[in-house]
């Protein structure tokens, strides 16, 4: 009986020791797994943990990369190409305005200043003129703007070729971008019934006219250089020459607005010069016949009172004469102030109509959705993985 005993007991010791044993060998894996947690609790990327997760969990990403690859592609070929032209305008300044700041010219643009324009008297500065091409007023005259397609498929309005040539992607449809679908003649019909003219009032403009005109503002893009006063315009469209027309009627129609800008108070000036000028003048064409008349009628009188008649009509003519005489000079001096406020540009660069598509960039878009896919495939990966605790 008591070597039953102690064979027992032996057995119960080598039990409790092999357990023991288990115990110490899994106290390290615990360990490890502990600390391992702990380098991603404390902030601390572990790239190779990262790395072995991907590449432990490589499978899971073939079914995002294919479906992604192929709606990417199926996207980016409903996407209609699109063509840009680009009109580069400097315009000319007063030599004497910017001869009067002296050296400060060159100081102030190495600043990033441009002291010709901020001296100018002009309330209209061409860092307005992007705000000018966002403007309803100047974008809705552009609707009857005539242009032609590369290939002679249509020739009309500019709202027209909006309305019914350009194409919207699937996104755009989508989003309730302007389509195909849209006429706005009937809209137009009333607006020019009601107000008795050919034009569009851009202060009553319908939902689909504000639509086009949104259409028309997103194809054109205007910024100014702020130490040069460099005019960029670019225009973009889905057909190359529309894009180049549109480009040189917006460069010319903006010529027209800074010229009638620049000129209106001395255009005026010169309206009323004239104006008095020509009243001058026929005042001294009545002095004159009258003076005549009287002279011609008492040429034999030598009374004193006819004598001084006589000299006051001479007068009262030679009076009409001074000043028609005066008046006319300020007309011709109008007239060099309005040449001279009219301004100069100088082109850069041409409209010219593009031979290659500037969009969409069809294989950025598919790289860029892949990766778009790879991180939140991994992300989903690391946060479901049950080796890794984030």
């Amino acid at each position: 009986m008591e070597q039953n005993e102690i064979k027992t007991d032996q057995q119960n010791s080598s039990v409790q020791d092999v357990e023991a044993g288990k115990e110490q060998m899994s106290k390290p894996t615990e360990n490890a797994t502990g600390k391992e947690k702990k380098s991603v609790l404390t902030g601390k990327i572990n790239l190779g943990l990262i790395f072995s997760t991907i590449w432990r969990n490589r499978y899971k990403y073939i079914i995002p990369f294919v479906v992604v690859g192929v709606l990417s592609c199926l996207l980016v070929v409903t996407m209609p190409k699109v063509y840009k032209v680009t009109v580069m305008l400097a315009p000319e300044y007063n030599s004497s305005e910017s001869s009067s700041l002296g050296g400060l010219g060159s100081l102030a643009s190495m600043a990033g200043i441009n002291l010709s324009s901020l001296n100018s008297q002009d309330a209209i500065t061409p860092s307005f003129y992007p705000d000018l091409m966002n403007s309803m007023e100047f974008v809705s005259g552009l609707f009857d703007v005539k242009v032609t397609t590369q290939d002679g498929s249509f020739t009309g309005a500019l709202s027209k070729y909006f309305t019914t040539k350009q194409k919207a992607s699937w996104i755009d449809q989508q989003l309730g971008k302007l389509k195909r679908d849209d006429n706005i003649s009937d809209v137009r019909n009333k607006v020019r019934t009601s107000n008795g003219s050919d034009k569009i009032n851009p202060f009553a403009l319908s939902k689909k006219e504000y639509e086009l005109a949104q259409a028309i503002m997103g194809s054109i893009t205007c910024t100014v250089d702020k130490k040069t006063d460099v005019i960029t315009i670019t225009t973009q469209t889905q057909d190359p020459l529309v894009t180049a027309l549109l480009a040189d009627t917006i460069k010319e129609r903006l010529q027209v607005f800074i010229t009638q800008y620049r000129t209106s108070k001395a255009r005026n000036d010169l309206k009323n010069a004239q104006n008095l000028c020509e009243r001058a003048h026929q005042d001294y064409i009545k002095k004159q016949k009258e003076y005549a008349t009287f002279v011609d009628a008492n040429q034999d009188l030598v009374l004193e009172s006819f004598k001084a008649k006589e000299e006051n009509l001479e007068n009262e003519m030679q009076i009409a004469y001074t000043t028609y005489s005066g008046l006319k000079q300020q007309v011709q001096l109008h007239k060099a102030k309005v040449e001279a406020r009219t301004p100069a540009f100088t082109t850069l660069q041409n409209a010219s109509v593009p031979t290659k598509s500037a969009g969409p960039k069809r294989s950025i878009i598919i790289v860029v959705a892949e990766l778009i896919t790879f991180l939140i495939t991994t992300i989903f990966v690391l946060i479901f993985d049950k080796n890794v605790k984030l």
